[in-house]
């Protein structure tokens, strides 16, 4: 008898300055979500980075399919002038990421309070008939979403060490890390502007590029 799958999905990164925001989906058969449940598989956020490692290794082991959409800093600063907001982006990403894993049964985590709004906009983006869940907290309640908030978690932690090696240590990313706001302060000190990997359109770093040209206005 042909093993039945089932898909989890869920996003990281929706609220930093610094590199991109990781939309991940990962089809598992359903019987191997017990399994990944008694080995730690949970919500990413009660994870440490080791255990995330470990388990995304597990997962991915365990996968019939895993697919990823990143959103740069610049794309997402592009859609935002546009008028398209974080919601819809993740709605866009998760719908990719739907066509791309071809499961029917579909769980996702709300990125929002109300989770059939969130529904409803992300079947505007599908062109197929899903078995959607979309609920609060899905990344904790299905193991599936669990699994595919970890596999977003470590790319994301990823692109951060991948960004940290090249241009110094730059903290979480998110506008209330003290590193993160420490780094920026001197990058635009130094450079005058911003990297390309920060999302200018985020309130943390207008603030700063108000307070650079000011700066240069003055002398």
């Amino acid at each position: 008898m042909a093993s039945k799958h089932i898909a989890g999905l869920d996003e990281t990164g929706r609220g930093p300055v610094i590199a991109p925001l990781v939309v991940c989906g990962v089809a598992l058969p359903t019987e191997s979500l017990d399994k990944l449940s008694e080995v730690g598989v949970k919500d990413s956020k009660k994870l440490s980075s080791k255990q995330r490692k470990h388990l995304a290794e597990r997962i991915r082991n365990a996968s019939e399919a895993i697919e990823t959409v990143e959103f740069t800093a610049q794309t997402i600063d592009r859609l935002r002038k546009d008028g398209i907001n974080m919601n819809q982006i993740e709605a866009i990403g998760f719908a990719s990421l739907v066509k791309k894993l071809g499961i029917g049964a579909v769980y996702a985590d709300s990125v929002g309070p109300n989770p059939g709004k969130f529904a409803d906009r992300l079947r505007s983006f599908l062109y197929t008939d899903v078995d959607l869940t979309v609920e609060c907290r899905a990344d904790e309640n299905y193991t599936q979403v669990s699994a595919a908030s970890i596999l977003a978690k470590v790319r994301r932690d990823k692109r951060i060490r991948e960004l940290a090696e090249e241009y110094g240590e730059m903290g979480s990313g998110y506008p209330s890390d003290e590193q993160t706001v420490r780094f920026l302060e001197e990058w635009v000190e130094s450079h005058a502007e911003l990297p390309g990997f920060v999302r200018k359109s985020w309130k943390t770093v207008k603030r700063l590029e108000n307070s650079t040209k000011k700066l240069v206005d003055e002398n």
